[in-house]
């Protein structure tokens, strides 16, 4: 099921990928005018943005204004409708003493006023001519077209949720790889139906001597954990190499416990669904090697639904 967790994952990433991708993709807008200018250790930058004129997409454009830091990292931003005309708007700055605000002077309307948080502050400047700028100082720390990507990839790249469940569903195997492990776990406590060393092996027959008894096991229904074999807690088969210790354990119902039979006229144990062998250890050790594996395997299903969930927000894109 480890290999059906990976593969779920994988197939995540490439579906996460492609969709994120293509929310990345350079948006086909046309900006006819940006201006920016920057005060102590803040920039404000403003364009109008809408479609492609040439092929008719003009439509209705966007004011769009965007208060940064001089290291690049986005404050905030806004934007608002412009009318049909938005290809004739002039554009400029206004400053007031703790924000600057843009201005779009449209012919067919009256200046669309606003700031970076969304707000219109009236009275800062004539409705008809840029204003003097006392304050603001020309863009020199900051590159609007990096700005100007940042916020397509933001206005472009919107919220997956259907990500979010799909990478929730790709978990899911993990998760139940850790309850498994931990039943399993829990199962191994107290004593032994039976620990020795392994003499003799064969298709789904084992010998076990422990002290003068030798007992014939049969794996039959039960379940086989290795413990240090190859650095894997568990496998899937009846795996067995002579010589290393082994531990039985089950309930009398899991277990077929005959003494003096006729197999090899000795005692037999047949392992009925629900027994486990442990192989290359005792009982104790194979707890330990469970839980280990049950955290990892929690440990990555939880970073999994973390990863999903940043992925399906479009946080760090």
């Amino acid at each position: 099921m480890r290999s059906l967790a990976l593969g779920l994952a994988g197939l995540w990433l490439l579906c996460a990928f492609g969709i994120r991708l293509n929310d990345m993709r350079k948006p086909q807008s046309y900006i006819s005018a940006l201006t920016g200018g920057q005060r102590h250790d803040r920039a404000t930058l403003a364009w109008l943005q809408g479609g492609l004129p040439w092929r008719g997409e003009a439509g209705f454009g966007r004011l769009i204004v965007v208060d940064v830091r001089i290291d690049g990292k986005i404050e905030r931003y806004a934007s608002t409708r412009l009318p049909a005309d938005w290809l004739d708007c002039r554009l400029w700055l206004e400053e007031a003493p703790d924000t600057t605000q843009a201005v779009a002077s449209c012919p067919s309307t009256g200046p669309v006023r606003l700031t970076a948080a969304g707000q219109s502050v009236p009275g800062l400047g004539p409705d008809n001519k840029p204003p003097s700028l006392y304050e603001v100082m020309p863009l020199t720390s900051v590159e609007p077209e990096k700005i100007v990507t940042k916020i397509h990839r933001r206005d472009h790249a919107p919220p997956h949720p259907s990500l979010f469940l799909l990478g929730l569903l790709a978990m899911v195997p993990l998760f139940v790889l850790a309850v498994r492990d931990l039943k399993k776990a829990r199962k191994l406590r107290g004593t032994a139906a039976l620990e020795g060393v392994m003499e003799e092996t064969d298709k789904g027959a084992l010998t076990i001597r422990s002290g003068d008894r030798r007992v014939t096991v049969f794996v039959e229904e039960g379940e086989v954990i290795s413990v240090g074999l190859g650095g894997a807690a568990r496998v899937g088969d009846a795996m067995a190499v002579e010589g290393l210790r082994a531990a039985i354990q089950g309930s009398a119902e899991e277990i077929d416990h005959q003494q003096g039979g006729a197999f090899r006229g000795g005692e037999t144990m047949r392992l009925r669904k629900g027994a486990i062998l442990v192989v290359g250890d005792l009982l104790g050790e194979a707890r330990q090697r469970l839980f280990a594996t049950a955290g990892l395997h929690v440990i990555l299903a939880t970073a999994g639904v973390g990863l999903a969930t940043l992925v399906a927000l479009g946080l760090g894109w």
